[in-house]
């Protein structure tokens, strides 16, 4: 098991409040396994994916990483871990002003470990999810479609055992979603790693192994889109190497 998230409570400061919009969310990913988190805007779909990125501290419960509780972890030894282990997959325009390539190669020059290589291993990436054509663009320059596979290469490039995608097709058409979840989905299958996908438009699940909804705080089971014709339902702790096919 890749992620474990063990009834972790969560929310957000507004004002002198504290919004709570996740109760007591129990969730495993494995190795290999795409596990995609249904819900409408505002229902806690990104605060559910930096909890299991280790970008926030649950308020309750527990999130495992690999067995580690990154939370339990000094400061430097909880950042080393999390780079290592957790790609994070967002169209967000980079900070700076650089080209395509230099954005995915970012993450290679972070923390410890060999740099030499790290535009060969960009490129590589690129070409890899089909972008190797944007590497020499600036982001303003690239189609929502383009933004979409060069933030999975930013995300993917250092081979992390969870990748964690946020609403990455609500800007794509059904194709283009299509592609892109078979794309994630061929990756997991590859690299061996756990994708865990926040999604907000139900088309964008149909290459998930598992799928689940989240309302009102709450994470439910929802049909096996790959088994619709049938009455099999996903259960949120099956294993898919112990799942029928």
């Amino acid at each position: 098991m890749v992620l474990s998230l063990q009834g972790v409570a969560a929310g957000y400061r507004r004002g002198g409040l504290t919004a709570r919009v996740l109760a007591d969310v129990s969730l495993e990913v494995w190795a290999g396994e795409v596990v995609s988190v249904f819900g409408m805007r505002g229902q806690g779909k990104s605060t559910l994916l930096r909890v299991a990125a280790g970008m926030q501290c649950p308020d309750a419960g527990r999130v495992l990483l690999d067995g580690e509780d990154p939370w339990s972890l000094r400061d430097a030894r909880r950042q080393r871990l999390l780079r290592g282990r957790v790609g994070w997959v967002q169209v967000a325009a980079p900070g700076v002003e650089v080209a395509v390539l230099e954005h995915v190669v970012v993450p290679l020059l972070v923390g410890r470990g060999a740099k030499r290589d790290a535009p060969a291993r960009a490129r590589g990436m690129l070409e890899r999810v089909g972008a190797d054509g944007c590497a020499g663009q600036r982001w303003e320059e690239l189609s929502d479609w383009d933004r979409a596979l060069v933030a999975i290469a930013a995300g993917a490039v250092r081979e992390p055992k969870l990748l964690v995608v946020d609403d990455l097709t609500s800007t794509l058409g059904l194709t283009e979603t299509d592609e892109v979840t078979r794309l994630l989905h061929s990756l997991a299958r590859e690299s061996g790693a756990a994708v865990l996908m926040g999604v907000s438009d139900a088309n964008a699940t149909q290459w998930s192994d598992r799928v689940a909804t989240l309302a009102g705080g709450e994470l439910l089971q929802l049909p096996d889109p790959m088994e619709s014709q049938g009455s099999k339902v996903a259960s949120l702790a099956d294993h898919p190497r112990r799942r029928s096919s």
